[in-house]
C-alpha cells in the first residue's frame, strides 16, 4: 500500500523546542511512517499507509504532549439513521475518512457530531462518503 501525505495545522508550537517535542510525540505513533514539523509554517507533515488512523493517533499524541491541532467541529441532523446499527454504520464510515478525529452519531436524537482537522475535509466530502450507504447529513446552524 502506498504512503499518503498528511498535513496537520499546529497550534501553540512557537519555538524549536516545541517543534521537537511535537515531532517526537508524532513519531511514537505506529501508523506513521515519517514525520516532520515545519515550525515556520506551524504544520506537521506526516506519511502513512493508514491515514485515517494516523491522523487520529497523531492528534492524540500531539494533545498528550501539551500542544494542539486546529480543528473544526460540525453538528448535523442525520437522515436515514433509524436505529443503533445505522448510527454505528455512519460512525464507522465517517471515522474511516482521513481528517476525521471523531464522529459520534446518535440515532435517538438523529444527530452527528464530527470533529475534523481544519482544512482536510469539506462538508461535501462528509456527505459524499455517506451517500452510497443511503445516509445523509443536514448542517445545523452554529
Amino acid at each position: 500500500m502506498d504512503n499518503t501525505n498528511i498535513t496537520l495545522p499546529l497550534l501553540d508550537v512557537n519555538s524549536p523546542h516545541c517543534a521537537l517535542r511535537v515531532e517526537k510525540a508524532i513519531r511514537t505513533v505506529p501508523a506513521i511512517a515519517g514525520a516532520e514539523v515545519d515550525l515556520n509554517a506551524h504544520m506537521a507533515h506526516l506519511t502513512s499507509t493508514a491515514p485515517a488512523t494516523a491522523v487520529r493517533e497523531a492528534v492524540a499524541a500531539i494533545r498528550k504532549a501539551g500542544y494542539n491541532v486546529a480543528t473544526e467541529a460540525h453538528r448535523f441532523t442525520t437522515t436515514g439513521v433509524t436505529c443503533a446499527g445505522c448510527a454505528k454504520s455512519v460512525g464507522t464510515i465517517l471515522n474511516k475518512l482521513p481528517g476525521v478525529i471523531s464522529a459520534r452519531v446518535d440515532h435517538v436524537e438523529k444527530t452527528a457530531e464530527i470533529e475534523v482537522v481544519k482544512g482536510t475535509l469539506s462538508i461535501d466530502d462528509l456527505l459524499n462518503a455517506l451517500k452510497p450507504a443511503g445516509y445523509g447529513l443536514i448542517a445545523q446552524a452554529a
